[in-house]
């Protein structure tokens, strides 16, 4: 886990630099932004992972005596996206779409921490 947690920390920082080049040769924001924040979520992912990688070597277990955490099979990551897609959509095209999308969303997200609880 350590080889790709810096394996996303040099991609983040090969981002960053190409977002540099792209604000100097075009000075347009719309694309800066997005390459600056693919550069920011792989700099996150390469920290979390560096930093699982370090917590698991300093409690001793190695990779192949840690028993991940694996959820059920389920359908309610599907539902929960499908009711995210339509609460966005309600934000920008009125309250007739955000008002169900917002309790299909709750539903979905009820459903899949009570699935997750039941988990032994």
């Amino acid at each position: 886990m350590k080889v790709v947690g810096w394996s996303f920390v040099v991609l983040a920082s090969l981002v960053a630099t190409k977002a540099t080049i792209y604000w100097f040769t075009s000075y347009e924001a719309a694309g800066t932004t997005m390459l600056v924040l693919a550069a920011c979520l792989a700099a996150f992912i390469g920290g979390y992972l560096a930093l699982t990688a370090r917590s698991a070597t300093a409690h001793g277990a190695g990779e192949a005596e840690r028993d991940p955490y694996l959820p059920h099979a389920s359908g309610w990551p599907f539902f929960v996206g499908v009711a995210a897609l339509v609460t966005a959509n309600g934000l920008a095209i009125g309250m007739w779409a955000l008002v169900p999308g917002l309790l299909a969303l709750a539903i979905a997200l009820t459903g899949y921490a009570a699935q997750s609880r039941r988990r032994g």
